[in-house]
């Protein structure tokens, strides 16, 4: 049976800078030698942990590849090749992902504090600026799950980033 491509792609609650990949692949093809992964974001930056090119090479042999290559949310845009001998693609899949584990956990910090503070949620502008950040992390999530959009879905990101490297202004 030919081979069907297909990838799953996860990040971690305790390591949000590191992305795994998992080839979930059905059937199989015996030309294929290696796999290549490109990982780029909204700006077309690629991703790769190096710098040196625009992919990470993934040994055919293994099943997964953990990549630590983030420092903060983004939404990107991930193309797994399966090549032969020659680097000739015999397979391809590419979707759209949002990485948004950074986000996620500040927003479970923030609910923390809030067992230790619990007044807080009643001061008007922290309740606001909870509520941004929240909708802006759903934003970039959604625009990658609903419309493929990695750059609307980043614009979103790019809030709650401010938002939490700007913490003292909002919370």
């Amino acid at each position: 049976m030919a081979i069907s491509p297909a990838i799953l792609v996860e990040q971690s609650g305790l390591t949000p800078n590191i992305v795994t990949i998992t080839d979930d692949s059905t059937g199989s093809d015996s030309t294929i030698t290696k796999r290549w992964v490109f990982i780029q974001d909204a700006t077309g930056l690629y991703l790769t942990g190096d710098g040196t090119v625009n992919y990470t090479v993934w040994s055919i042999d293994d099943l997964s590849i953990s990549l630590d290559i983030l420092t903060q949310d983004v939404d990107v845009a991930i193309s797994v090749q399966w090549l032969d001998v020659d680097d000739g693609v015999v397979a391809e899949v590419e979707d759209t992902y949002p990485l948004c584990q950074f986000g996620k956990q500040f927003f479970y910090y923030l609910l923390q504090l809030q067992g230790l503070t619990p007044g807080v949620y009643q001061d008007l502008s922290y309740a606001t600026n909870l509520v941004l950040f929240y909708a802006n992390l759903v934003g970039g999530i959604n625009a990658v799950l609903w419309g493929n959009d990695i750059a609307a879905g980043q614009n979103c990101l790019n809030r709650e980033i401010q938002m939490q490297q700007n913490q003292s202004l909002y919370f």
